[in-house]
């Protein structure tokens, strides 16, 4: 197992003019990018989670843009312009140089891995837990059943011209299939550690095969699936890619690490650790690029922070521009021209002087970890229940390819003291489905995520989940259905939502430390019927004369009745007309605390009757490129047999679009505030 030496932080190197060229704004999160020679010209194709594919020119212009049937997760470059792409729909689809359809395939769930073979085919795979070669033409040669979800596709080159196909599965495993696709090996990385990324390489005399894992390892393997190294390089599976970089015969691997000491290390294609630097943020991606044309590579890495910097082959900071938000991918262009995607903006970053960017939401001071103690006149009394409400949770779009990165647990280090705790009910938003089944919905938004990621719920040690809201049914039915029976096994209960219209609007009730607690939720009325939510039997509507008889009903059960509000105006920092009908409604009517979300940020506070409202919490757990959407709020009550005693919000910054930091006094405490009594 190879040793890397200690971070150090990087020297200058010579400076190197770095510029951002041309930006295309997409209409949603881009998951994949390429760079084409397609004849005589350079040409750049993105994918996006707003049904789209782009192809552009190499000054930015766009040439189509080509509809898909889903969300686009994965794209594949073929020879003579083409391109394949996969999307949520369960489709992959070739495309030819002017955006005309050549063929498509349906496979019947998400696709998120292709790879281009020799011929001309191509390797796909995704959420049906199967690997498929497809020929030229689209037609499938054959399908090899996996143990999971499958997440990432390489070619191995084999003696003889052949090549075998290696598929990485979230259940951690490798299997490798001959041309013909039988199967020629497995490996069970053990643990359960998810392969997350594969990369074959050569050194003209020798294959490899690299794979990244979820627990920071990259392992390396020859042809037969014997494997050579295992090395840890930090938290969260590295990024890396595989060129000459060194003075030392044949290429090496560079690779980027996340988590909270990130870092830039050159390692052999043997095992052998060159050298390693200290990264200002986390590594999202890692490509090697001529950017300057005098024929020795640079290091490009692209950082969560949104920076985008160069190194050269010995580790030295050479230059750097600012892509202004997290950025995603990299792909390198046959001029040494880089394309970025840094959330829902790509940009091409060249070697001249120009625009170096600057960030564009510059987040505040927060804590990142729990190495914090609960301030004085915040901890809990013996006799008292803690209940802790978040806003908007999704683990789908952009924040599932983090959770593959770094796991279940990753969002919610920052909050683990205000979650943690026997006497703590911990309950959110669900803004999303869990689902493999169902056609998405025919509207801009559509959200979901896999059901093995639910087990982010999970890790965050959520009690309950409310699914009235505006994307319960973005998958129709047996999406809904399928979420409820994930909850279900997950041991989360859901309200707001079920199999009719009586189970929505029925209450949970959950006790702690003594102290019983009835949960209602409700969605606005306006989505009922609509193209966001077109069936009416499956949600609870937030019907004043309905939510008041929920709550008359839930008052006999329990010490306390809590009301939580899908409502209002998405970026609004005052609540609607209708927000403000239905919390009181629900007070009157006997509610002791009304909590509200849908608008993605932050909304006031109202003490109304005996009771208290806090409209909007705003986003947890969400990946909205907006100030106002990156800072929410935790809601934490302290409640007796008798009743509310103290409610307190604490704010926060949601890092990284999907991980909460609360945010610094100063003192290196958190800041929160009391909002009752």
């Amino acid at each position: 197992m190879p040793t890397l030496p200690p971070r150090r932080e990087p020297e200058a190197g010579e400076p190197l003019p770095l510029s951002l060229a041309w930006r295309l704004d997409g209409n949603a999160h881009l998951t994949a990018g390429l760079a084409l020679q397609v004849g005589d010209r350079r040409e750049f194709r993105v994918a996006s989670l707003g049904r789209s594919v782009y192809a552009l020119d190499e000054k930015g212009q766009l040439l189509w843009r080509a509809r898909t049937a889903g969300p686009a997760y994965a794209l594949a470059a073929l020879p003579a312009g083409r391109v394949a792409f996969g999307d949520d729909a369960g489709l992959v689809s070739l495309l030819d140089a002017a955006g005309n359809r050549v063929w498509q395939q349906d496979l019947g769930s998400r696709v998120t891995a292709l790879s281009p073979t020799a011929d001309g085919g191509l390797l796909a795979g995704g959420w049906d837990e199967r690997l498929t070669r497809l020929d030229a033409e689209g037609r499938i040669v054959w399908q090899a059943s996996l143990d999971g979800p499958l997440t990432a596709i390489a070619v191995l080159p084999l003696p003889g011209g052949q090549e075998a196909a290696v598929a990485a599965t979230l259940g951690g495993h490798l299997w490798a299939f001959a041309p013909a696709g039988t199967p020629a090996w497995q490996f069970d990385v053990g643990d359960g550690a998810p392969v997350v990324a594969l990369q074959s390489a050569s050194t003209g005399q020798a294959a490899y095969l690299l794979a990244g894992l979820q627990d920071g390892r990259l392992l390396a393997f020859d042809p037969a699936g014997t494997l050579l190294w295992d090395a840890g390089f930090g938290q969260g599976a590295p990024a890396w890619d595989v060129a000459d970089i060194a003075a030392s015969p044949g290429p090496e691997i560079v690779v980027g690490s996340g988590g909270r000491e990130p870092s830039l290390a050159l390692v052999s294609l043997a095992g052998d650790a060159l050298w390693r630097v200290a990264l200002p943020s986390a590594a999202t991606g890692v490509v090697a690029a001529g950017l300057d044309g005098d024929g020795a590579w640079e290091i490009v890495v692209g950082l969560a922070d949104g920076r985008v910097q160069a190194y050269d082959g010995g580790g030295r900071l050479r230059a750097e521009v600012h892509a202004g938000l997290p950025v995603w991918h990299l792909a390198v262009a046959g001029d040494g021209s880089v394309l970025a995607l840094a959330d829902v903006v790509a940009w091409r970053i060249m070697a001249a002087p120009g625009n170096t960017g600057a960030a564009w939401l510059p987040p505040p001071a927060t804590l990142p970890d729990a190495s914090w103690s609960l301030p004085p006149g915040t901890e809990p009394r013996p006799d008292e229940a803690i209940l802790v409400f978040l806003g908007d949770v999704a683990p789908g779009r952009s924040m599932e390819s983090q959770l593959l990165r770094y796991g279940p647990g990753h969002p919610w280090a920052g909050l683990t003291p205000l979650l943690a705790g026997d006497d703590v009910l911990a309950v959110a938003n669900l803004e999303s489905v869990l689902s493999r089944q169902g056609r998405a919905l025919d509207k801009q938004y559509v959200i979901r995520a896999h059901p093995l990621l639910g087990a982010t719920l999970a890790s965050g040690g959520l009690d309950l989940v409310s699914l009235a809201n505006n994307h319960a049914l973005d998958y129709g039915d047996e999406g809904l259905d399928e979420t409820l029976s994930t909850l279900q096994d997950l041991a989360i209960p859901v309200v707001g939502a079920g199999p009719s219209y009586d189970q929505a609007r029925r209450p949970a009730i959950l006790r702690s430390n003594g102290v019983t607690v009835a949960f209602l939720a409700y969605a606005a009325a306006r989505w009922d019927g609509s193209a966001d939510v077109p069936s009416t039997e499956r949600v609870a509507w937030a019907v004043p004369s309905e939510v008041q008889a929920g709550v008359r009903a839930a008052r006999g059960q329990a010490d306390l009745v809590v009301v939580l509000l899908h409502a209002g105006t998405e970026y609004a920092s005052q609540p609607s007309a209708d927000q403000v009908a239905v919390a009181r409604a629900a007070i009157d009517a006997g509610a002791d605390l009304v909590v509200g979300h849908h608008p993605h940020v932050t909304q006031t506070v109202e003490r109304y009757g005996r009771g208290l409202i806090v409209y909007s919490l705003g986003d947890a757990v969400f990946d909205i490129s907006r100030p106002a959407a990156m800072r929410g709020e935790l809601l934490r009550v302290h409640a007796r047999t008798e009743g509310l005693v103290q409610a307190e919000l604490w704010p926060f910054w949601i890092a990284g679009a999907i991980r909460p930091e609360l945010l610094d006094d100063g003192t290196g405490q958190p800041q929160f505030r009391t909002v009752y009594p």
